[in-house]
């Protein structure tokens, strides 16, 4: 059904793409001058989480804490956009890229906000996992996987609603209580379809290696970027399908709405059973 919603609006693929495609200027917009100038390796020196006598360096924390909240940003954003298109669609509209960036714009200061927020609290967890061995490595672990839960329903909260960041993690959480059944197994289907998808690439990948090994470096080559390019198609469409089965679900949470194109019996019940 996310499918059938995603063939409708081809567009949708387009807000992951031009998430990865914004991160990706901005770093080379970053490292391109650097690299010409000839001082790359030593604002990679200077950049150092650890100086020569091992103390922690500010620079390297402040830069580290930058690149996340950039990278969120960028990712809340688009996200947001695609949200804002399938509730659209859901609704019976037929909306088009500008829609959804113009919803984003319009949310500016609220992803802004919640951007620092989920990094200030991504930042912290990973660094303090980052020191940590056995069974405190697996409780910041559980801490980050707790947050990812809590959060997961906070961008169509953004998009129904222009509220601050407690507001939307509460109503996200109030949210998951209510559709924990339909979220998990949700998210299990969608995981098992990204593996089933993506596998088969690298499996071609591995015995194209095995077996064109005396065929010289231009078949590794091209089985290579192959591979590269089936993964990249197939994570921007599942990425477009994530957002789509997202606002599915956060719609009929919060409105009682079985959204257009959805079957209310799989919505209601998504655990199917032997008759």
């Amino acid at each position: 059904m996310c499918w059938n919603a995603l063939k409708l609006d081809k567009e949708l693929i387009m807000f992951p793409l031009l998430s990865l495609l914004t991160c990706g200027v901005l770093l080379a917009g970053i490292t391109g001058p650097l690299v010409m100038s000839g001082e790359f390796e030593e604002f990679i020196t200077m950049t150092m989480p650890m100086d020569d006598e091992g103390n922690i360096n500010p620079l390297a924390i402040a830069l580290d804490f930058a690149i996340y909240f950039v990278v969120y940003f960028v990712m809340i954003f688009f996200n947001t956009a695609l949200v804002a298109c399938a509730r659209i669609r859901f609704s019976g509209g037929d909306p088009t890229v500008a829609d959804g960036l113009k919803a984003s714009i319009n949310r500016l200061p609220q992803i802004f906000v919640w951007a620092l927020t989920t990094s200030i609290v991504g930042f912290i967890l990973s660094k303090l996992a980052e020191n940590q061995k056995g069974i405190g490595k697996f409780v910041f672990g559980f801490l980050g996987a707790g947050w990812a839960i809590a959060s997961f329903f906070v961008v169509p909260v953004l998009v129904a609603e222009k509220v601050g960041p407690i507001t939307a993690l509460k109503r996200s959480a109030a949210v998951i209580k209510k559709t924990w059944g339909e979220l998990l197994i949700a998210q299990l289907g969608m995981s098992a379809l990204s593996i089933f998808i993506i596998l088969p690439a690298f499996i071609v990948f591995f015995v194209g290696m095995i077996m064109f090994e005396q065929a010289g470096p231009a078949v590794i080559i091209t089985l290579a970027v192959i591979t590269l390019f089936w993964v990249f198609a197939t994570s921007l469409a599942l990425s477009a399908l994530n957002g789509i089965l997202k606002t599915a679900l956060y719609i009929y949470a919060t409105e009682g709405k079985i959204p257009a194109n959805f079957d209310s019996d799989v919505i209601m019940n998504p655990a199917p059973t032997k008759k």
